[in-house]
């Protein structure tokens, strides 16, 4: 939901990781060997990617052996051993790779829209099914803990209305145009009111990226985390409009001064703010 500069190819990548990996030479071999083949990987990736279609991507077959050949003589266990010793290290040529992919972020989570701040790189396709995008700079995407990929290993979409964003190369229509809305509710007895989010997808949508958006709102709690951030900014947004009143100004003045411009300082279509400031301007333009 929020779109991140596509990062560097995925054969550049390769190449730095392979300079990385010292001690081992018949480990750098195979790796070498496998590049090709490892960029075909890449490339269905890719497309899968851009065209909602990962869902396609098998995952390896774990059901016979816990650590099968996955390309080439490389196993999962390879794969994942080039990923935890040969990319993240700080020692390691690639180290700077992943920290270029943590930075992209700027401190902002794609996934929640930016409530949460990224301390990782996770693996969107999850490396533990596979394998061969351990090290596919596209496939690690900064998350914050609460929306962590990762922690979700066995986790995966086998159709296409279950799979949530990818941050880096999904459909311009997710981060776009708006799709997750907010209303608010006046409190009783002088009590603070309260916001509901929800989504509404723009009706020419197709239906299958409607219940993605729905998917992708559901899997990251979005509901109720937009409305505790909503929640934390409405006194200060209260107080100001007390005071606008203790002035005489009227409910359209206060929205067009102060709420308007809340709706277009939001930092992207579907972020908290947005909704929060357009569900304040239906209550008191009511």
């Amino acid at each position: 939901m929020m779109r991140l500069t596509e990062p560097l190819s995925f054969e550049r990548a390769i190449e730095i990781c392979i300079t990385g990996i010292t001690g081992n030479a018949n480990f750098k071999r195979k790796v070498e060997g496998v590049k090709i083949n490892l960029l075909a990987e890449g490339e269905r990736y890719l497309e899968g990617s851009r065209n909602g279609a990962l869902y396609l991507l098998a995952p390896v077959d774990l059901s016979h052996n816990p650590n099968p050949i996955v390309l080439n003589d490389l196993t999962k266990s390879d794969f994942v051993k080039l990923y935890e010793t040969y990319f993240v290290p700080e020692e390691k040529p690639t180290r700077e790779i992943y920290e270029k992919l943590l930075n992209s972020a700027k401190e902002s989570c794609p996934f929640c829209g930016g409530i949460g701040t990224p301390r990782n790189l996770d693996h969107f396709l999850p490396k533990s099914h596979f394998p061969q995008f351990s090290i596919l700079p596209s496939n690690l995407v900064p998350s914050c803990r609460d929306c962590n990929m990762d922690g979700k290993a066995a986790v995966f979409a086998t159709q296409a209305d279950h799979q949530v964003i990818q941050p880096y190369l999904d459909q311009e229509r997710f981060f776009l145009d708006q799709w997750i809305f907010a209303q608010y509710k006046d409190g009783e007895m002088g009590e603070p009111g309260e916001f509901e989010y929800f989504v509404s997808a723009p009706a020419d949508w197709p239906e299958t990226d409607k219940r993605r958006a729905k998917k992708h709102f559901d899997d990251f709690n979005l509901a109720r985390r937009y409305a505790v951030k909503a929640a934390q900014n409405l006194g200060t947004i209260m107080s100001q409009v007390k005071s606008l009143k203790l002035h005489g100004l009227t409910d359209q003045v206060i929205c067009d001064t102060i709420l308007v411009s809340g709706v277009s300082e939001a930092q992207f279509p579907n972020h908290w703010q947005r909704g929060l400031y357009q569900a304040l301007i239906l209550h008191f333009s009511e």
